[in-house]
């Protein structure tokens, strides 16, 4: 019996020990380059993929844009019954159909006034439109996904400098606690280096939260697993940024011809236009050619004759429609004016932006930010040696902490701004 028992208790323990394992979360490291992970993203992202279905269904419209209307069959005048006035009518086959009549229609459309060479010339300027939203997605998106790396590396950078800084006042923490306890120092110097201690705790977490956030948008952008955590491995440098600087202003307005929504504003305008070539066409009657083939309907026992039909345009001239599609084109060169005017002051602005960005960066002393680590170590060991006050040393590191912070913020800007301006002139600069 109490062996039973035992072996019962070893299988709830590995039952319990395999749930256990089973009902945590693996989370899988990936490190990319920035190069190897934009290959995933354009290879991946779903509304990328989604996008570009656009431009095979705009294929699809030309093709049946170049189709023929088809013809009409009419069966008609079909004998139900016959009666003692009806005429002697020999069968069309054997004994089928004797005595009975019926007739046989076939009408054709034809198109007038080029309609449809005009709507073959519609759908390829819709097609264009949706080359140039395909377009334009892929821009936005692909600054998307730089801009939210950057603030990846971002964060990378700062949560480790943090780490390190974090690591030191517990350093000083333990060793202060210890100078306390032996009645050498103030309660009032622990909870000081105390309250520095959780508040950095605090700032760690925040940047964990952003992290999350970060991570999640990056996940969405590549469409990997989301059990797994993406470390950027390229090194946050500027040594090229300021050759940002060598692009003039008149330059990259010149270059905004390639803006991708400035491109959609001028296919709606080539859209309108084909609209209304197409309306105007409408006010031009079709013709439906006519054959009919009657069986004993009239003087002739197989009468085969041909015929003509179209629409008598007095009524409706299609003056509305046409009028409205006038409108159209008229309304579409104002807001592509409009487009045009709002996008080259964004450049101005993002161009101003990112100049100011990269003065910022160039002010900064490079020396002195490499050995911004060393120099937090370094008061940590002048405080403990006493050499400095706790006062000092607070200050010191205080501005150790933001001059590390603003030096990684403004490479950051520099990147996040650079994107802009590349989504503005749908290019790279």
């Amino acid at each position: 019996m109490i062996k039973y028992l035992f072996s019962v208790t070893i299988s709830i323990l590995l039952i319990a020990k395999v749930s256990s394992v089973s009902g945590q979360t693996k989370i899988d490291t990936l490190k990319f380059s920035i190069v190897e992970a934009e290959k995933i993203f354009l290879q991946s992202n779903l509304p990328l993929l989604a996008e570009k279905l656009n431009i095979n269904q705009a294929d699809a419209r030309i093709l049946q844009a170049k189709a023929w209307p088809n013809p009409n069959l009419i069966v008609d005048e079909i004998q139900t019954y016959v009666n003692s006035t009806s005429d002697d009518i020999p069968p069309i086959f054997g004994n089928f159909w004797r005595n009975r009549n019926f007739a046989v229609q076939v009408e054709q459309l034809i198109l007038t006034a080029g309609k449809r060479k005009k709507n073959i010339n519609l759908e390829v300027k819709n097609k264009e439109f949706a080359e140039i939203m395909f377009t334009d997605m892929l821009q936005a998106l692909k600054a998307e996904f730089r801009q939210t790396i950057f603030e990846i590396q971002y964060i990378q950078r700062i949560e480790n400098s943090w780490q390190i800084q974090l690591q030191e006042i517990r350093k000083l923490l333990n060793a202060q606690q210890t100078q306390f306890k032996e009645g050498h120092i103030s309660e009032v110097e622990v909870f000081r280096l105390k309250a520095l201690e959780i508040a950095l705790k605090g700032e760690i977490n925040a940047l964990k939260e952003e992290m999350s956030s970060k991570q999640k948008a990056i996940k969405n952008l590549m469409f990997i697993e989301p059990q797994t955590y993406v470390i950027i491995n390229d090194e946050l440098t500027a040594e090229s940024l300021a050759q940002f600087k060598n692009n003039t202003l008149n330059e990259l307005i010149d270059l905004s011809e390639n803006n991708s929504l400035l491109r959609a504003s001028k296919s709606r305008i080539d859209i309108s236009e084909a609209t209304l070539a197409i309306e105007l066409a409408n006010k031009t009657p079709n013709i439906n050619l006519i054959s009919n083939y009657d069986r004993n309907g009239s003087t002739m026992r197989n009468f085969v004759g041909l015929g003509i039909s179209m629409e008598l345009p007095v009524f409706n001239k299609n003056k509305g429609n046409i009028q409205a599609a006038k409108y159209e084109v008229e309304k579409n060169m104002l807001l592509q004016k409009s487009a045009k005017a709002q996008v080259n002051n964004t450049i101005v602005k993002h161009w101003n932006d990112l100049n100011q960005a990269i003065s910022l960066y160039e002010s900064i002393d490079k020396n002195f930010v490499g050995k911004l680590d060393d120099m937090t170590r370094a008061i940590s060991k002048n405080f403990l040696e006493h050499n400095i006050n706790l006062l000092q040393f607070l200050d010191y590191y205080e501005s150790f902490r933001q001059s590390k912070e603003q030096y990684y913020n403004s490479i950051k800007n520099i990147l996040l701004k650079k994107e802009d301006l590349n989504y503005l002139i749908g290019g790279e600069i």
